[in-house]
C-alpha cells in the first residue's frame, strides 16, 4: 500500500468521491465517481457549467432528504476537485490542415459549365 496515484488529475481519494448532478430536465443524476465525471467532462459529454454537488449516501431516506436540502449545486468548473483538474495544462490542439494555395506562380484557375441547351460555356477565370 502507499501513495495516492493521480487519476486524470485527481488523487485516489478525490477520484473515488461520489457526486451527483442536475440533468437537462432538472433531475438529479448519480451518484457517480469524480473520476467518471471528470472523464465525461474532458470527453465533452457534459459541460463544465453542469451543476453538481458531492453526494451524501445515507440509509434513512428522511436523513438523506435533510442532507440533500443542505447541499447546494455549483458548476463543475467552480467545484474542487474538478476546477483544478480542468485547469491542468493540456496538450495543444493540432494545428489546422494547410490548404493548397491558389497562387500557383501566376497560373490562373479556369472553369467552365454546360448550359441548359447542353453547350459547353467557358473557360472562365475564377
Amino acid at each position: 500500500g502507499g501513495g495516492e496515484e493521480p487519476r486524470g488529475g485527481l488523487s485516489a481519494h478525490e477520484a473515488s468521491s461520489l457526486w451527483e448532478y442536475w440533468d437537462d430536465r432538472g433531475r438529479v443524476q448519480g451518484p457517480f465517481s469524480a473520476e467518471k465525471l471528470l472523464g465525461w467532462l474532458k470527453a465533452g459529454h457534459i459541460k463544465a457549467s453542469r451543476m453538481a454537488r458531492r453526494s451524501v449516501l445515507l440509509s434513512d431516506p428522511n436523513e438523506a432528504a435533510a442532507a440533500h436540502a443542505g447541499g447546494s449545486f455549483t458548476p463543475l468548473r467552480e467545484t474542487e476537485p474538478f476546477a483544478a483538474a480542468l485547469a491542468a495544462p493540456r496538450a495543444l490542439p493540432a494545428p489546422p490542415p494547410v490548404l493548397p494555395s491558389l497562387d500557383r506562380g501566376g497560373e490562373v484557375p479556369m472553369w467552365l459549365y454546360v448550359d441548359v441547351t447542353g453547350a459547353e460555356q467557358g473557360p472562365f477565370t475564377a
